[in-house]
């Protein structure tokens, strides 16, 4: 049975027999609860709240609504969730249950959609689980590796999803208009923010911010791209210290870390930062270098380096999303093992 569906039973296990207690405040919390204890920056008036469910507006959205719903940008900094991989195309059963397992289990307060799954259905199906699970959504539009056209079909397929389903607005966080669209050389630069100013227009009507997920790598290559920063809502960057040329063990990829949130912030003018993707791969062919060394514990390290600078992060007002959720997804990127448990303890801080 694949990874995914194992998780799904697992969870579903867990949850409908009552046989552990979740984080939240409408339950009480075992002894030998792993639930995380830190109590968490945002209040319990704004969504994604950790602290308890927030109601859902029954009517559509205005535009004066959609600005008080969200957590100030202020909170949103630390460990955000995970990218989550959709190629497999989930049913919305198994999404609420995988969410609420990040949610209530690690304190995600998001998800950020990787792949692609082109059934019909499958975006209503996203916001419904999201909607469920009461975690925000970072939506993505995936171009592939085919160089078709086929991306234009799925944008279409997601506005509709926005414009029909009441809770699209009140869980996408944000549309992110390819990942390292750049770097694979999807569309030229021109092309890529016209397209990034026309996705804006269509999406205003609901608040919901546009992007690209882009490693700095991607923006150098094309002299910085700054029509692309100017397109932008909100800068996303996927951060991956272990390609770096110098990159030799991961407790040693927090100047490579900053590198890039300095980068973003530069370019980006002030507007907001957000990690979409950042790891530490424990696969001994994934380093960039003979000298990096990748192992289950420099993944681990990794992860404990960027909870080490929290406060950094919240200085910063940066956010982060561990890249990715299911290791069978991208085998030594991942968190969870296909029977379901976690590769190492995973604990990252969502607050200092």
């Amino acid at each position: 049975m694949p990874l995914t569906s194992c998780f799904a039973l697992l969870i579903g296990i867990f949850l409908f027999a009552s046989k552990i207690a979740l984080c939240d405040d409408k339950v009480s919390i075992p002894a030998q609860s792993t639930c995380k204890a830190t109590p968490p920056a945002i209040t319990s008036s704004c969504y994604p709240s950790l602290v308890s469910d927030i109601e859902f507006p029954n009517t559509t959205i205005t535009g004066s609504e959609r600005p008080g719903w969200w957590c100030q940008a202020r909170d949103e900094y630390g460990w955000l969730g995970f990218s989550y991989d959709v190629g497999h195309c989930p049913s919305e059963m198994e999404m609420s249950l995988t969410f609420n397992w990040m949610k209530r289990k690690k304190n995600a307060r998001y998800v950020r959609i990787y792949s692609n799954c082109d059934q019909d259905s499958f975006n209503k199906h996203l916001i419904n689980a999201a909607a469920t699970a009461q975690i925000g959504v970072y939506a993505l539009i995936w171009f592939g590796f085919q160089g078709d056209s086929v991306w234009r079909t799925r944008k279409e397929n997601l506005l509709k999803a926005i414009r029909e389903n009441i809770l699209a607005p009140y869980t996408i966080r944000a549309v992110t208009l390819g990942s390292e669209p750049l770097y694979d050389g999807v569309l030229d630069v021109k092309e890529l923010s016209d397209e990034l100013k026309k996705l804006a227009s269509e999406l205003e009507p609901y608040w919901i911010p546009v992007t690209i997920s882009e490693m700095t790598y991607g923006f150098q290559i094309n002299d910085n791209a700054p029509s692309i920063f100017e397109a932008m809502d909100l800068v996303s960057l996927n951060v991956l210290p272990v390609f770096d040329s110098h990159a030799t063990t991961s407790n040693l990829a927090w100047n490579s870390v900053e590198f890039c949130i300095n980068y973003g912030k530069l370019h980006g003018k002030g507007k907001p930062v957000v990690i979409t993707q950042t790891g530490w791969p424990s696969n001994k062919d994934q380093a960039g270098n003979s000298k990096a060394t990748t192992d289950i514990r420099q993944e681990k390290n990794y992860f404990d380096l960027l909870s080490d600078h929290c406060e950094y992060f919240k200085e910063q007002g940066v956010g982060w999303f561990a890249h990715i959720f299911a290791e069978n997804s991208l085998s030594g990127w991942g968190v969870v093992l296909e029977n379901s448990s976690e590769k190492f303890p995973f604990n990252p801080l969502t607050n200092c």
